[in-house]
């Protein structure tokens, strides 16, 4: 259904060519495409591509380790480092030298925060340069302090320290950042597919949008959405010529025109308005138990079949 094709039935809804007040018909209209999406909402989807950086150190650190005396995390050829701490003192970067057997240290790194947990990367290079060979993050000082998700990464996203990424336990991918129509999380929102991954139970949700997904289940997953229908633009002149598309599927087009005449005419005709809004709600509660007997039940067992 088109925007001048949806004006002309509201219009005939009120026994007229056109309507009066062009805003009030596009208010009406935004106003109840959403209402009728929520019926059967547009589901979109985005595909994930879960590739966190390696991470050299070998030790685990996604719970906190308090520093009471020196800390040491050490890799081989690392380029970049990310690390969190709580409390003061410094994070020496230091690289071996084989001939004298000892520790240097080229990058010194001010530690300084009260009660939360403080992010640091940056990138291991003295100079100028990256530094190869045997490397290592010391962490030391007067006071005690926690640390925890230290990492040093071999492989670089970019040159730009604002790409290193952070190193923890789960990956925040937040929809409403990751697409323009996000509206909510379909449930399940990730579901099985031939080609991307099923997390099950893996994943955690936080809030309405955020997805987290574990460090170490790498691969692609498709994520379900419900989109948020585009909005009609309001167009003074050209309404009743305008073959925009509604983005909305041909079905739930079809209670369009009595849901805006029940918006249009609430005020100057009440009892046209009721009549309009009682026939929306018996047509869409037919839409709804449609839906519910014709949607797939999918029955698994315990092994997957």
């Amino acid at each position: 259904m088109t925007i001048s094709e949806l004006y002309k039935q509201v219009a005939q809804l009120g026994f007229e060519d056109s309507l009066e007040d062009n805003d009030r018909f596009f208010y009406a209209a935004n106003r109840a495409l959403l209402q009728v999406n929520k019926l059967r909402p547009a589901i979109g989807n985005y595909l994930i591509n879960h590739k966190p950086l390696e991470n050299l150190v070998t030790e685990s650190t996604f719970s906190s380790i308090e520093k009471l005396e020196d800390l040491t995390f050490e890799a081989t050829d690392s380029k970049s480092y990310y690390f969190e701490a709580d409390g003061n003192g410094f994070a020496y970067i230091e690289k071996y030298n084989g001939e004298a057997d000892e520790w240097s240290i080229f990058s010194t790194i001010n530690l300084s925060s009260t009660g939360a947990f403080v992010a640091y990367k940056g990138f291991i290079k003295e100079g100028g340069n990256f530094v190869s060979g045997n490397i290592r993050i010391r962490f030391t000082g007067d006071y005690i302090y926690n640390v925890r998700n230290v990492a040093l990464y071999r492989h670089l996203f970019s040159d730009n320290a604002n790409d290193i990424p952070a190193f923890q336990s789960y990956t925040r991918y937040d929809m409403k950042d990751l697409v323009d129509d996000f509206l909510a999380l379909c449930c399940p929102p990730i579901q099985e597919d031939a080609k991307n991954r099923v997390l099950n139970q893996e994943y955690e949700i936080e809030g309405n949008s955020v997805i987290l997904i574990p460090y170490g289940n790498k691969g692609e997953y498709k994520v379900l959405y419900e989109r948020n229908p585009a909005r009609l633009e309001v167009q003074e002149d050209s309404v009743e010529e305008s073959e925009t598309e509604i983005d909305l599927d041909e079905e739930l087009c079809t209670l369009l025109p009595i849901l805006i005449a029940a918006y249009v005419w609430i005020d100057d005709e009440p009892e046209k308005s009721q009549y309009y809004m009682n026939l929306y709600r018996e047509r869409a509660a037919d839409i709804e138990r449609k839906t519910k007997y014709t949607a797939p039940v999918i029955i698994k067992s315990s092994n997957g079949w």
